[in-house]
């Protein structure tokens, strides 16, 4: 597993409000960089891990669910 970087916890936020935050704090880090993201909408689950595949530059290295909590782990490319 990669060293994360920074850590973005969007708990309490509903999609798809969570994607353009998760955008935006990637857009700050570095090639190489990870960024977990903390959610608490079993929506994103579904509905990131689809979005990212749209981006060339990041991408979803893992994924964890911890106490009803979703973990998501970006990569910057």
């Amino acid at each position: 597993m990669n060293v994360v970087t920074e850590i973005l916890d969007l708990r309490g936020n509903p999609c798809p409000g969570n994607w353009p935050k998760i955008l935006i704090s990637l857009e700050t880090l570095d090639r190489g960089d990870v960024l977990e993201v903390i959610l608490d909408d079993i929506v994103a689950l579904d509905r990131i891990p689809e979005m990212l595949k749209e981006e060339t530059d990041y991408k979803l290295i893992d994924s964890q669910v911890v106490n009803a909590n979703i973990h998501l782990f970006i990569k910057v490319f």
